[in-house]
């Protein structure tokens, strides 16, 4: 996590590319703001304390966004206790990661940190290797589920926060029959429910992150959890935290295949 120079202003490939907003589903005002917060942010300093600080200020500024439109939404059917959509890959960013490390470390008793650990761990060597939807078709879990309860819930990632759906039922045929679900809707004969405002966002604030570490010449790319995770609970663990990078996060790296994502094999996974 060297510091490099700061940037000036968000990459022109991403703010002035309408394209780009329709892929990601993110909305420019947003992302700019988000992307002058993270680099005034950056250029002070780029170590492991402001990264995981930078990630919780973005948080608490989006869930301040969200309850000031929340109550403009539809009705949304996500409760405690339902977990139909934890079972596919999250993206997250470093800063993403290390504010779910602190929560971890400072949140959770020692007993509890040790089961997580050992349940990330396996999960973990479960989507190796995966596609996505291998892995959503598997009904592999997030490696943080458990039961049906997340249990880093109030540090949970950009992503998971952006997800809300108004018909529960929806999200069980997805996990249950998705090749059927999503041909329904592609043909027409039934409706996505998920919320689009939330989607646009939280999704917004992860690019800008992810732009504003790049163009700071850190590491801005995007991993999965599950796998993420369990490298960073090793390297903390074996108080080796300060050395992570790119090249220690590299099996934690989502690959384009066919098409699809895969994740590589374990590497730093293992303990």
């Amino acid at each position: 996590m060297t510091k490099k120079s700061s940037p000036k202003k968000l990459k022109s490939s991403i703010k002035s590319d309408p394209d780009q907003w329709t892929k990601h589903l993110i909305e420019p005002a947003t992302l700019e703001a988000f992307f002058q917060e993270c680099t005034e942010t950056l250029g002070k300093d780029q170590s492991l304390e402001t990264l995981q600080n930078m990630a919780a200020g973005v948080i608490g500024d989006l869930e301040n966004i969200w309850a000031d439109i929340e109550q403009d939404q539809p009705q949304y059917a996500c409760r405690k206790g339902c977990s139909w959509c934890c079972h596919q890959n999250v993206t997250v960013t470093v800063p993403e990661l290390l504010h779910i490390l602190a929560y971890i470390r400072d949140g959770l008793d020692e007993t509890a940190r040790k089961n997580l650990k050992a349940r990330v761990q396996d999960r973990a060597r479960e989507i190796a290797g995966k596609t996505t939807n291998e892995r959503f078709d598997g009904h592999i879990a997030c490696g943080f589920l458990d039961g049906d309860i997340c249990s880093i819930h109030k540090a949970r990632p950009l992503q998971c926060r952006g997800g809300f759906s108004e018909d529960e039922s929806y999200c069980k045929s997805l996990l249950e029959n998705r090749e059927a679900t999503q041909q329904s809707v592609k043909n027409g004969d039934a409706t996505g429910k998920y919320l689009l405002a939330p989607k646009i966002i939280y999704n917004s604030a992860q690019v800008a992150i992810s732009s504003a570490l790049n163009d700071a010449g850190s590491d801005g790319a995007a991993y999965e959890l599950t796998m993420a995770m369990a490298i960073l609970l090793k390297h903390s663990d074996d108080g080796t935290l300060d050395n992570i990078g790119s090249e220690e996060l590299a099996s934690a790296f989502l690959q384009k295949k066919n098409d699809e994502y895969v994740t590589p094999s374990p590497g730093g996974a293992d303990s």
